[in-house]
């Protein structure tokens, strides 16, 4: 079974790299003297005495979020194909320039660093908004879509995501602290939901099936019947057959642990 914990090791990168950036950018702003997210900016974190776990914070969540969104890409299959490429383009793209946002003041040239790191930020607002809106608009019609074949997204996540681009026009017009706040705490919820949702779904290695735990005993009989049919025909030993064998044996093991 370690193709199978393979095939999910992206996904849990992009949930514990989220968890893991939430936890020290809490440490940052509760080591940080004085803070204030009304009045103090995300950035301003990473001048204050708790740097370094602002940098880490920035540095792991780019770092882990570009497998996170390879995945997803993958598991978005047969629906516009265009807008699925593209979405991945810049959501990697972003990770890069969060990574790069991470990157601790350098004291002896302070305004090249500050126009860097308000280049890279803004970007990151950007982009992510961008790629946010991609998705969505992906979720959606993959809930319409019949030749849709991944993972079936809630149609609030997809809501969701177009609801936070109002966030990123409204922290534009008034630049203030607590807006910026809002929005950085709007992208972490919302790639924390996806990748939770994408944990959910189990996936067999065969296109357009995925099932809950609760849907394992009708996976189990759906896969006992298609082994069968190609008994009959003379393809067990087809590539698929071998497939269908392995996640037999999965889904059975899975059951015995329940009882």
């Amino acid at each position: 079974m370690v193709e199978k914990l393979e095939s999910k090791m992206e996904v849990v990168f992009g949930f514990f790299g989220i968890i893991f950036s939430n936890v020290f950018i809490l440490m940052a702003v509760f080591f940080t003297p004085g803070y204030n997210p009304l009045f103090n900016t995300v950035s301003s974190l990473g001048e204050g005495p708790a740097k370094s776990l602002f940098s880490i914070a920035f540095v792991v969540a780019g770092t882990l979020g570009i497998p996170f969104f390879i995945y997803l890409e993958r598991e978005l299959t047969n629906i516009k194909e265009s807008i699925r490429r593209l979405a991945t383009g810049v959501s990697i793209f972003t990770c890069v320039c969060i990574a790069l946002v991470g990157i601790i003041p350098d004291e002896t040239y302070p305004a090249i660093w500050l126009a860097f790191h308000g280049f890279v930020a803004m970007v990151s607002f950007i982009g992510n908004c961008i790629y946010i809106d991609l998705y969505s608009y992906l979720f959606y019609k993959g809930l319409k879509s019949k030749i849709y074949t991944g993972p079936r997204f809630k149609k609030y996540l997809a809501y969701f995501g177009f609801s936070i681009s109002i966030v990123l026009i409204t922290l534009i017009i008034t630049m203030q602290p607590i807006v910026e706040w809002i929005l950085t705490i709007l992208i972490l919820l919302w790639i924390l939901i996806t990748s939770c949702q994408m944990i959910i779904f189990k996936f067999f290695n065969i296109p357009g099936i995925y099932y809950r735990r609760s849907k394992y005993p009708e996976a189990l009989t759906r896969f006992e019947e298609a082994l069968q049919i190609l008994d009959r025909l003379d393809m067990s030993e087809d590539p698929i057959a071998k497939t269908l064998k392995k996640n037999i044996e999965f889904l059975k093991s899975e059951l015995e642990k329940k009882t």
